[in-house]
């Protein structure tokens, strides 16, 4: 069943609970959401790709589950001592224009990350099976205008590109999605560079249930991609140090943490983009 703004803020709007000392919402603010519960195309079972049908064809909604705990687990991975999670969430916090940081999922995940330190974000559980129903869900929940979506395996977002991102979107109160591209390289993975956020406005929101796209079980930023007549979309340009070669910060494996270990003994507290550039030079 679709689910409009007005009914996401009736249903449930109370349910959400701090899991440390979390920061209220305020009129019209910008969001930061981490969704624990996205199954991924990397881990769908080899025998339904190319099939020719979309993921929410191809997949039951048990292996929709199943997947998107797998993403969980991956969150509850370690790195230096913190998980993933809570990696992404302290990177968050750093951004100086992000007014309140979410994470959903199900309730039943409630137990399995409340042992994690995740400082002031807020913990907002979700019954809605897609990414688009969770998002517009919370965006209500928490009076958004803007939501910035990151990754959970992504721990090095970094908190002066995300600056940069909400600021344009911001400036740009036509616009429905705001992300970066790289001009020399049309097919360069954000999402395993991993140090970067995309944003979508609640007006964006409702473009994908008028148009209703909202039961896809891809993220909202994989959707407007796919659906570009539909939106306005603002992109910026990456600085050209990140564009130069397949940088990857995104840690889904364990070679994956291996790697960003290593990072964290020779960058010690400078963990800017730049810093991780030069040092994912020197390691490659």
């Amino acid at each position: 069943m679709a689910m409009n703004f007005s009914e996401s803020a009736k249903s449930g709007i109370r349910s959400t609970h701090a899991l440390n000392a979390g920061v209220g919402p305020k009129d019209r603010q910008t969001i930061a959401l981490i969704d624990l519960a996205i199954p991924t195309e990397k881990n769908t079972p080899t025998n339904l790709s190319g099939s020719g049908l979309s993921l929410t064809d191809r997949l039951s909604l048990t292996d929709r589950l199943s997947l998107a705990d797998s993403r969980l687990d991956g969150a509850l991975r370690k790195l230096d001592g913190l998980t993933l999670l809570e990696w992404c969430v302290r990177r968050l916090s750093e951004s100086t224009l992000i007014d309140c940081i979410v994470v959903t999922g199900p309730p039943a995940y409630r137990d399995r990350i409340s042992k994690t330190g995740l400082c002031n974000a807020r913990w907002a559980p979700s019954t809605y099976e897609s990414p688009t129903q969770r998002a517009m869900e919370v965006a209500a929940r928490f009076s958004a205008e803007w939501v910035v979506f990151a990754s959970p395996l992504c721990p090095f977002t970094d908190p002066t590109l995300l600056d940069r991102l909400v600021s344009r979107g911001w400036a740009n109160p036509d616009v429905d999605f705001v992300g970066f591209l790289s001009p020399s390289r049309p097919s360069f993975s954000l999402q395993s560079l991993g140090l970067v956020g995309e944003m979508c406005s609640r007006k964006g929101l409702e473009k994908l249930e008028e148009n209703k796209l909202w039961e896809e079980p891809c993220d909202v930023p994989e959707l407007v991609r796919r659906n570009p007549g539909i939106f306005v979309t603002k992109l910026i340009p990456l600085p050209e140090q990140l564009c130069s070669r397949d940088f990857r910060f995104q840690l889904e494996t364990v070679a994956d943490r291996d790697r960003a270990a290593s990072y964290l003994e020779v960058a010690g507290d400078d963990l800017s983009w730049q810093k991780l550039a030069q040092l994912a030079d020197r390691f490659a």
